[in-house]
């Protein structure tokens, strides 16, 4: 992708090792991959920094950061925090700044269907084949065609309270995913669930079904809002996996400041206490993981087309 750098075949080091990826991932397609999310964020950040907008690196983007300087070698998406209130100033603005190679599409705009409750902003030149994908092909969960770019996702953070607050919050999301979850496409396979895991997923989707996405919609929204603005001592963020939203409740210290970090000779912004921050989610998140663990899981990397 012209204005990145080129793949250069030799493998990723750290800690003056190299590290070993399984030997079935095309590496050189997966670096295009990321040069493109690279250039959805440049986006992002040109037109925050153009109406004071803040953002911040998220998940095992941040730890590529920190830690590679870099995507985490076999990474092969870019998370986004923003507080909620700035990323509303951004859905404003984004309809006459977003540059015409760009999609943006928030979580209520699937029609008929549920995609997580989670943003995105799309690479419209680009064309593959990920993760929400029902078949193998292009048919995917929100029955939507815009699912089949390369995309950056956005997260958003609102205001809480430790201790029983966010524990109701907590417990509430995880009950209106479930019910939203009744409005994909195609639902999702219980082979690997627990009984009860089982009969927790039947019994939110058939109240789910029963009850407009649009609803479900603004029961999150209702949700996630339980605290106004400012009142809270931390920062919550609900649209995450149901499975890791104790450990992404945040001290809201750490996001009283912003710095900058690179990724791939790019400047990108961080919270100010990101090491804090990575400390929360991760056991030890300078430690690499398992070889065999060492895979992209967004995007087939087979069914993978960029064009400048």
């Amino acid at each position: 992708m012209e204005g990145y750098p080129e793949y250069s075949g030799k493998k990723p080091v750290y800690n003056g090792e190299e590290i070993e990826i399984p030997e079935d991932i095309d590496m050189a397609v997966l670096w295009e991959v990321q040069n493109c999310e690279l250039k959805i964020l440049e986006e992002l950040e040109r037109i925050c920094q153009k109406y004071g907008l803040h953002y911040s690196l998220a998940g095992g983007t941040l730890i590529g950061a920190v830690r590679h300087q870099d995507f985490v070698p076999w990474d092969d998406d870019i998370d986004i925090d923003m507080y909620h209130t700035d990323f509303e100033k951004l859905v404003e603005v984004l309809p006459h700044e977003l540059g015409e190679d760009f999609d943006f599409v928030n979580y209520d705009e699937f029609g008929e269907y549920f995609c997580d409750f989670i943003p995105r902003i799309f690479y419209k030149k680009s064309e593959t084949i990920n993760s929400f994908s029902i078949d193998g092909t292009g048919k995917n969960i929100a029955n939507d065609p815009r699912m089949n770019h390369i995309f950056i996702e956005l997260y958003n953070l609102y205001d809480t309270k430790k201790g029983a607050v966010v524990k109701l919050q907590i417990f509430a999301t995880k009950a209106i995913y479930g019910m939203a979850m009744a409005h994909r496409a195609q639902k999702k396979s219980t082979e690997n669930y627990t009984p009860l895991q089982k009969l927790q997923t039947a019994v939110l989707g058939a109240i789910g079904k029963r009850i407009p996405l649009k609803t479900i919609y603004r029961m999150y929204e209702k949700n996630a809002r339980l605290v106004k603005d400012g009142k809270g001592d931390a920062l919550f963020k609900p649209s995450v996996p149901i499975h890791v939203l104790e450990r992404n409740v945040f001290d809201k210290e750490w996001f009283s400041g912003y710095t900058h970090l690179e990724v791939r000779g790019k400047s990108v912004m961080v919270p100010k206490n990101y090491l804090a921050m990575l400390g929360v989610l991760y056991t030890n998140f300078r430690e690499l993981p398992p070889v065999e663990s060492r895979r992209p899981d967004h995007f087939n990397l087979s069914h993978v087309k960029i064009w400048e």
